[in-house]
């Protein structure tokens, strides 16, 4: 039996209003427009995405309330052909909910995420599900608790699993520093961030009275050829990172990609990705397409190794834009035509 690809995160509610075309005031009034209910949250997106792409060995452990939402949320999951399992119900919590305002054009105006539960999900469950499925890849989002996070890279650590850490924002991505042990376990191959997160990643770990002391391995850089300006500007940081968590996979939004990591030989690379054209009217939504490239980019490294990155954030970045191109958080045309065949 193959062994899974597991997803430690958040399942949420999402709940998104899109402003009418013909208005543009939207502050401090009630505006007409559209109001849409779909399934959400970091680590359901990421699974779905992943599940897409890599066929069906794919389980999302994670936790809801005992409400509508969270009902919804499981059936929801099941009608696609997801696995449940390892959805928690918890009584006298409230299911996530994410709740965003998107301008007539799609593009994100403000948002409100209640996340507060993820605070009570189990640890021992966690680490007994790990030990018990034995997964070939385990990704975690910032959603869950830092202490979780120590639990998890432990936990892989003693199994020798791989894990990738998606940041999720800027305050979450801190998280995963809060105990020394997290990154010292050296589970944690891969992170996700995105420019602010990676800045904000970087800037913690210098005043980290533990981890700053670590001595940075010198790395020979090629210089980044027909990159933007912003490339250039995370690059430093990227490779500073890059001695703790050993790849890197800076999302850039609009603007492309920027990995830098290790090939098996032991070699640094750096590469910068252009992004995948789309036209501004095909924008749908841009909820969820980070977490597309996310899923893409782990059902491809469950299969795959570094040495074939070039495809693995290719075929990553079109599932983001085939997301854009959708309502839905996660597009229905992210397939198995997204894994790359050695």
């Amino acid at each position: 039996m193959n062994r899974p690809l597991l997803v430690i995160g958040g399942i949420a509610l999402d709940i998104t209003a899109t402003v009418g075309k013909s208005f543009s005031s939207i502050l401090h009034t009630s505006t007409p427009g559209h109001v849409k209910q779909s399934l959400g949250g970091v680590g359901r997106n990421v699974a779905e995405a992943a599940w897409r792409t890599g066929g069906h060995h794919v389980k999302l452990v994670s936790v809801v309330g005992s409400d509508l939402a969270g009902e919804a949320v499981k059936q929801g999951m099941k009608s696609i052909g997801m696995n449940t399992e390892y959805i928690q119900t918890l009584e006298n919590q409230p299911t996530a909910v994410y709740n965003a305002l998107h301008s007539n054009d799609g593009q994100l105006v403000a948002a409100v995420a209640d996340m507060n539960i993820f605070d009570s999900m189990d640890v021992s469950r966690i680490v007994s599900i790990i030990q018990a499925e034995k997964p070939n890849f385990v990704c975690f989002d910032g959603n869950i608790t830092s202490d979780m996070m120590r639990s998890i890279t432990v936990t892989c650590k003693s199994l020798s699993i791989p894990a990738l850490f998606e940041p999720t924002s800027v305050p979450k991505s801190l998280k995963l520093f809060q105990h020394a042990e997290t990154i010292q376990a050296q589970s944690v191959q891969y992170t996700s961030p995105n420019q602010f997160e990676l800045e904000a990643m970087c800037d913690t770990i210098h005043s980290h009275p533990i981890l700053s002391l670590k001595t940075p391995i010198a790395k020979h850089v090629q210089q980044l050829k027909n990159a933007p300006q912003l490339a250039h500007s995370v690059l430093p940081h990227a490779i500073y990172l890059s001695n703790y968590i050993p790849n890197i996979v800076t999302k850039l939004g609009e603007q492309g990609c920027l990995y830098v990591g290790q090939t098996n030989a032991g070699h640094s690379v750096v590469k910068y990705f252009s992004p995948e054209y789309i036209q501004p009217d095909e924008i749908k939504s841009v909820t969820g397409a980070g977490d597309c490239f996310v899923g893409t980019l782990i059902a491809n490294l469950q299969h795959s190794s570094t040495s074939f990155m070039n495809q693995i954030i290719n075929n990553a970045q079109l599932s983001s834009i085939r997301t854009l191109k959708s309502t839905n958080a996660v597009s229905s045309k992210i397939n198995r035509d997204l894994l790359f065949q050695k």
